[in-house]
């Protein structure tokens, strides 16, 4: 199993920390993931929050790729939707020179309506507009000329360049977990991508699904498992838990509050329903969890320590710690 720090770069209103601290300590943790010996570091993507969720990936991908030399960066997920689709490719193949290939772009068609509103995209075409910019990533980044006409784009002879380092492509990772994005999903080549509100029995009947699907479509590559999850360390579960509490909070009922149709106001106050979204404890109460996530088949686990409320210096301390602390569940896979 391979192990990233995920950030999201969210602050709530009220909060005492700014996000100025928030960039910064972003910095600063992946330079010391790095270090620590963290496989991945991984950000996400909203627009128009209140806690000013991440909205500008490959600005913050930039700045980690400059300050490292072997980690290896990540999207998951960008809205790929909201955005025209030539110049993520353009974008995206920049990163990657600038971090010397070491890019993966985990793409999503997204969900929360006033965002495609925004950004004046038709939320009712999101799924036609998805799959077509997929395959403009995938023309744009050979480096020739060609011509594209879709339901969405249509694009007379272009050429996009600078191509990215890694060829043909930059490695793609699908989101969505209904039975259409799977085959979408198995079909790429691409892992499993649940989301960090999908509980472990929720993860368990999407690999079922994604495995079920892997052999109708005689899926050739790795069977692969990416799962973010919100994290934090301490000397006892107890104090773990008193410290990122609030942090979950803000962050489901943020979820919630977009409409994602799960109620987490039971989960919120019963740490035995949390336990089944969190890794949050003393090493030995992480390491039961590493170890669950391990059996399921987890290839690459995604530790958010930076949450919303969290003094950046507790994040900093527990992403150090789970590192010492909490051994490796035994390998399940290829990293892609």
């Amino acid at each position: 199993m391979k192990y990233g720090v995920l950030f999201s770069c969210q602050d709530p209103p009220g909060s005492p920390i700014g996000h100025p601290a928030v960039y910064a300590a972003a910095l600063e943790q992946v330079v010391a993931a790095e270090a620590q010996g963290y496989e991945w570091v991984n950000i996400t993507e909203h627009h128009v929050a209140a806690d000013g969720y991440l909205p500008a990936m490959f600005v913050l991908l930039a700045a980690m790729a400059v300050r490292t030399e072997r980690i290896r960066l990540s999207t998951g997920m960008l809205i790929l939707t909201l955005h025209n689709p030539i110049r993520i490719a353009e974008e995206a193949a920049v990163v990657d020179i600038l971090s010397g290939g070491r890019l993966t772009l985990g793409v999503a068609a997204g969900y929360r309506e006033v965002e495609f509103a925004v950004m004046q995209v038709d939320y009712r075409t999101r799924g036609r507009r998805f799959r077509e910019s997929l395959e403009l990533l995938e023309l744009a980044w050979r480096g020739e000329p060609f011509s594209y006409t879709g339901e969405i784009f249509q694009f007379p002879e272009i050429v996009v360049r600078p191509v990215p380092i890694q060829r043909p492509g930059i490695p793609l990772w699908l989101g969505g977990t209904t039975p259409v994005a799977l085959r979408r999903v198995v079909e790429y080549g691409a892992p499993c991508f649940p989301g960090a509100t999908d509980d472990i029995g929720v993860v368990t009947a999407r690999m079922q699904a994604y495995d079920q699907l892997r052999s109708e479509l005689g899926a050739q590559g790795p069977r692969e498992l990416v799962l973010p999850r919100l994290a934090l360390v301490a000397d006892s579960t107890e104090e773990a838990r008193r410290r990122a509490l609030p942090g979950i909070r803000a962050m489901f009922e943020t979820y919630q509050s977009w409409g994602l149709p799960v109620d987490f106001s039971r989960t919120l106050g019963d740490w035995d329903l949390l336990d089944e979204l969190v890794i949050v404890g003393d090493p030995s109460h992480c390491r039961e969890s590493v170890e669950r996530y391990g059996a399921l088949g987890t290839t690459d686990l995604m530790l958010q320590f930076a949450m919303p409320t969290v003094e950046p210096s507790v994040a900093a301390e527990s992403q150090a710690r789970f590192m010492a602390e909490v051994p490796a569940a035994p390998a399940a896979g290829s990293v892609r």
